[in-house]
């Protein structure tokens, strides 16, 4: 029961465009009552993060671009948001 609960709400997440072996960071501002359980998924693969607000990526390759959604969760329900990180080859 949620009487005195609030269900999660997260704030939009914006898409990245990075270069090939730059660091990126995607932030899950997510609130609720209690506050919300966040996890990170890569979409279409097996990569999860658990009870992680900020999903960073260091010496990304374009093999890690893709879809990212942010999960959050509580008593009172759950919501998500995505992003997708955009991988440029590296100029040399």
């Amino acid at each position: 029961m949620c009487l005195l609960a609030v269900p999660p709400v997260i704030h939009p997440i914006q898409d990245k465009t990075i270069t090939e072996g730059d660091s990126v960071t995607l932030t899950c501002n997510a609130s609720g009552i209690p506050s919300p359980i966040v996890s990170w998924i890569k979409v279409g693969s097996d990569m999860s993060m658990f009870n992680v607000g900020e999903l960073e990526l260091s010496n990304v390759a374009r093999s890690e671009a893709g879809e990212y959604r942010c999960e959050a969760s509580n008593e009172c329900g759950s919501a998500s948001e995505t992003a997708r990180i955009f991988v440029q080859c590296k100029l040399t």
